[in-house]
């Protein structure tokens, strides 16, 4: 490949697993393994160009001959996640005494010697905290591999004006918020979560970018020449928040 006139290679950056995504198996409260599937919940079949009706069998719309299933093409409109176990059952979620819904399972973690343990998911983070000390250099993102990005604003008036004085103040100084703890929809998996102030056409928002992975450099080269003007490296975080371990279930006592 060429780039700026000369010959160069390239090779895609390393990166390392930062926050762990641990294996997680579900059962029954009764010991019955259960899976999570993706189910089609919208579809449709059509044939030439033209959508077909269903009924026990496909059927041209126009002449209402019967076309082989094989010809048609089906198409997934929307689908959605059941949770089903080893013998077919649907695992349908319930209500506990304070009408909150929840799905009657348990959880394990499989870990690599093949032993399991019982674990509670992480609860859904609520109140993104940023303390001083983590208003960090705006380059510090670039360590990182963004998975997702989420946009945060407020329709509040004054929630906005509390907004927009925070992200015009850190993007005067060219800072970034790194949150207080690792960050978590709920459920098994965390994630670093980095606070983006975000100008563009005269308007403002906050932009949350979510990782757990950061990126490796193997191939930074020494100069081949002796630098005349010393180049000024942004500064970067040097010490990540410790990761949030899984909570460990309390193990039941055998009624004797």
């Amino acid at each position: 490949m060429r780039f700026l006139d000369t010959e160069v290679k390239y090779k895609k950056a390393p990166n390392a697993l930062e926050v762990p995504k641990p294996k997680i198996i579900m059962r029954t409260l009764d010991g019955v393994p259960v899976e999570e599937v993706r189910v089609v919940a919208d579809n449709r079949f059509e044939w030439k160009g033209k959508q077909l009706e269903v009924e026990l069998k496909l059927l041209d719309p126009d002449t209402h001959e019967e076309v082989p299933e094989t010809e048609a093409l089906e198409i997934l409109r929307h689908y959605k996640y059941k949770h089903i176990d080893r013998n077919g059952n649907v695992i349908e979620k319930i209500k506990n005494e304070w009408g909150k819904e929840f799905l009657p399972v348990e959880h394990f973690e499989l870990k690599e010697d093949g032993t399991e343990e019982q674990v509670s998911p992480f609860p859904r983070t609520n109140v993104i905290e940023v303390p001083e000390e983590n208003w960090i250099p705006s380059p510090t993102i670039d360590e990182f591999l963004i998975e997702t990005i989420y946009e945060i604003f407020a329709d509040n008036p004054v929630s906005a004006k509390k907004l927009f004085d925070e992200a015009e103040k850190r993007h005067r100084q060219d800072q970034i918020g790194l949150t207080k703890t690792n960050f978590s929809w709920g459920g098994f998996l965390q994630y670093y979560a980095f606070l983006c102030p975000h100008f563009r056409d005269g308007k403002f928002e906050w932009l949350m970018k979510l990782s757990s992975t950061k990126i490796g450099y193997d191939h930074l080269q020494d100069p081949p020449e002796k630098i005349t003007v010393p180049i000024r490296e942004a500064p970067t975080l040097k010490t990540l928040p410790p990761v949030m371990a899984l909570v460990v279930a309390a193990k039941k006592k055998k009624k004797s």
